[in-house]
């Protein structure tokens, strides 16, 4: 395992619930480590949609995630290659609370008629950390 998901395993469950940040520091880097927010949409019981219904909702629900976006609460997001597993897609928010973020995904378009559910769980992340 490597050495900062050790560090994170042993420190993670001493920090405050209300607490968003901290540094830890191994051997000789730094890493100031933020809570974010996960959320796994996948899919939902509603109805099925007609194909222009779809559309219409698909764009309503990319609008609604690029508003929040600009708005930085969503860091990351993305749809899953394989729907065998029921996984429509990943968020990353940088919220307060988890009721924040749900009370965001619960305007989501396909959230409201029922076509993707979701999870919340709360992700440590390095600050400033990219994607290559």
């Amino acid at each position: 395992m490597k050495p900062i998901a050790l560090a994170l395993l042993i420190l993670l469950p001493s920090l405050s619930i209300g607490q968003r940040t901290f540094d830890v520091t191994i051997a000789d880097s730094t890493y100031h480590m933020k809570k974010y927010w996960f959320v796994l949409y996948t899919k939902g019981d509603g109805p099925a949609l007609d194909s222009l219904t779809a559309v219409k909702l698909q764009e309503e629900h990319l609008a609604h995630q690029d508003a929040q976006a600009d708005r930085g609460l969503i860091v990351m997001a993305g749809p899953f290659d394989s729907n065998e597993a029921g996984w429509r897609g990943l968020l990353l928010y940088d919220c307060e609370t988890p009721e924040e973020v749900e009370g965001y995904l619960r305007q989501d378009p396909f959230v409201k008629v029922g076509r993707l559910k979701y999870e919340i769980q709360p992700w440590w992340g390095a600050i400033g950390t990219r994607l290559p």
